[in-house]
C-alpha cells in the first residue's frame, strides 16, 4: 500500500506541474484570438528592446499605417521571420535596423513582406518555454499519459466501488 501512496503522490506532482505548463502555454496563445501573432525573440539584434526569449506579439496592418521607428516583423528569406524597427523608405521600400545593429539591413523591406507591426504587450523570458515545447512535441503525449495515469489512479476506488455493487447484484 505504501508503493501506492508514493506512486500517487509522484502523479499528483507530476499532474499539476503539467497543468501549470498547459495553462502557461494558453496565456501566451490566447492572444492570438485577438487577432495578434506570438513571436520567440531568438537574436539580440532588437536588444534591450525585445531581449532574447521574450514572446512578442505583432499584428497585421495596412502599410499605409507603417510609420517610422514602429517595429514591423517581415519576412526573410524562405522560412524565417525578422522583427527590426523601422528608420526610414526608401524608393518604395522599407529600411529597417536592429536596435542593437549598428547600422540599418541591408537589404530593403518590400510591402508584401511585412507581416505586421509588433505591439507593446510582450512576455519576458517565456519564449524559451514555447520555444522548448514546440521542439520537443512529444512532451505532449508524455503530458497526456500523466494526466490519464494520475486520474485512474485517484479514481481507482470509483472503478472498484462499481465492480463490487456489480458482483453483489449477481449474487
Amino acid at each position: 500500500m505504501g508503493l501506492l501512496k508514493v506512486v500517487k503522490f509522484i502523479l499528483k506532482v507530476l499532474s499539476n506541474i503539467c497543468y501549470i505548463l498547459i495553462a502557461l502555454y494558453f496565456f501566451v496563445s490566447f492572444p492570438t484570438f485577438l487577432g495578434l501573432k506570438p513571436l520567440v525573440v531568438l537574436s539580440g539584434s532588437m536588444s534591450p528592446t525585445y531581449k532574447v526569449g521574450t514572446v512578442i506579439y505583432y499584428k497585421e496592418v495596412a502599410i499605409e499605417d507603417i510609420k517610422e521607428m514602429d517595429v514591423i516583423t517581415f519576412a526573410s528569406g524562405s522560412d524565417s521571420n525578422v522583427t527590426h524597427r523601422v528608420t526610414g523608405f526608401i524608393d518604395g521600400k522599407i529600411q529597417t535596423k536592429g536596435d542593437a545593429n549598428i547600422s540599418p539591413d541591408s537589404e530593403l523591406v518590400a510591402y508584401e513582406e511585412v507581416k505586421g507591426r509588433v505591439i507593446e504587450y510582450k512576455l519576458p523570458v517565456v519564449g524559451y518555454y514555447i520555444k522548448f515545447v514546440n521542439e520537443n512535441l512529444y512532451l505532449v503525449g508524455v503530458v497526456i499519459i500523466i494526466l490519464i495515469s494520475e486520474f485512474f489512479i485517484e479514481n481507482m476506488k470509483c472503478f472498484d466501488i462499481n465492480n463490487k455493487k456489480r458482483e453483489e447484484k449477481k449474487i
